[in-house]
């Protein structure tokens, strides 16, 4: 497939909105504290990877991880931090386009929709997303500690949130792809993509 499909006006169009609620989402409607956080920004992720495939997703992970974080004032961007985004999106647009080879447009198939949300949650939250956030700990905050003794602290601290927000982001994926899909969205984006 040719790689300027990704970058049709329907498709760049698709991707800012989606972008700007991936923001919107981690930035200023999440609950966070020092012990846990609980938001819900994976969602436009998992739109972006599924409805226009595994380099859309991706480029909306990256804008919105590096324009949540110049807006928000952090002042500091960290690669590293935009791996589990990015992974995430890009297991939703390949397990959608070469896995299920879904149409997404039926709802016979909206088991897969969860299905993939839920494991490419679980690929972002706790494999991907510890290791990249215990190297932030240790290369930008100067935590000291052992890499595997930090990571097992932070796997544990993300099982008190992370599978309840996982399933709820599934459920929701699940709905908006269910009611926007075939009616709206189907019309925008290309499927024809990279």
């Amino acid at each position: 497939m040719k790689r300027n499909h990704v970058f049709s006006v329907g498709n760049l169009v698709m991707m800012a909105l989606l972008v700007a609620i991936q923001i919107i989402l981690a930035r200023y409607l999440s609950i966070q504290s020092e012990m846990f956080r609980v938001s819900f920004e994976t969602i436009p992720l998992a739109l972006a990877g599924m409805w226009m495939g595994p380099l859309a997703g991706v480029i909306v992970a990256l804008v919105s991880d590096i324009l949540g974080t110049v807006l928000s004032g952090i002042g500091l961007y960290f690669p590293p931090l935009s791996l589990g985004p990015a992974a995430f999106a890009f297991l939703c647009g390949v397990s959608t386009k070469y896995i299920f080879r879904s149409s997404l447009a039926e709802t016979k198939d909206g088991w897969k929709v969860i299905l993939v949300t839920i494991l490419a949650g679980i690929i972002n939250s706790f494999v991907v997303g510890v290791a990249a956030f215990v190297w932030y700990q240790m290369a930008v905050m100067g935590t000291s500690g052992t890499f595997w003794g930090l990571a097992a602290a932070q796997f544990v601290s993300r099982l008190a949130t992370k599978p309840l927000t996982i399933a709820v982001s599934a459920i929701l994926v699940f709905a908006i792809n269910r009611a926007a899909y075939r009616p709206v969205i189907s019309r925008i984006v290309s499927r024809r993509h990279a």
